[in-house]
């Protein structure tokens, strides 16, 4: 009788660590969830930012374009070459998911250009350490 009992208060010991564990991660989930809304908030008002960004690029290029300054706007393609190549490569597994392959991607700059493959690098920087601070 009493093995009975012992073991009767060691099962009610374990229903009363698993409810606190329940409860921790409950809590812990409803925090995830939260962060991921806010994750989410901020990748999108990135995202208008980014439109809005080039949108002003464009612009700007039409106007080099007319008043004949190819030059810049070289230098801005290998811009937009390097960040849509440092996309690819940060979120290529979404990418492949979605039906299409690296292959499709547009090569990345080569060694000739200093400026905007160094600016490339510098914002492929700045992505890792907006990714760990996430």
């Amino acid at each position: 009788m009493s093995g009975s009992i012992a073991s009767y208060d060691q099962l009610v010991r374990q229903v009363e660590a698993l409810k606190k564990e329940n409860s921790h991660l409950r809590r812990e989930l409803e925090d995830n969830s939260n962060h991921l809304s806010k994750l989410e908030n901020e990748t999108s008002d990135m995202k208008e930012v980014l439109k809005h960004l080039q949108g002003k690029l464009e612009q700007e290029a039409r106007v080099m374009v007319s008043s004949g300054q190819t030059e810049v706007l070289d230098q801005l393609k290998a811009l937009q070459m390097d960040i849509t190549s440092l996309y690819n490569l940060k979120f290529a597994p979404e990418v492949t998911s979605s039906g299409r392959g690296a292959e499709e991607s547009p090569p990345a700059p080569g060694p000739h250009r200093d400026g905007p493959g160094e600016l490339g690098r510098a914002t492929f920087r700045m992505l890792e350490e907006l990714d760990r601070e996430r």
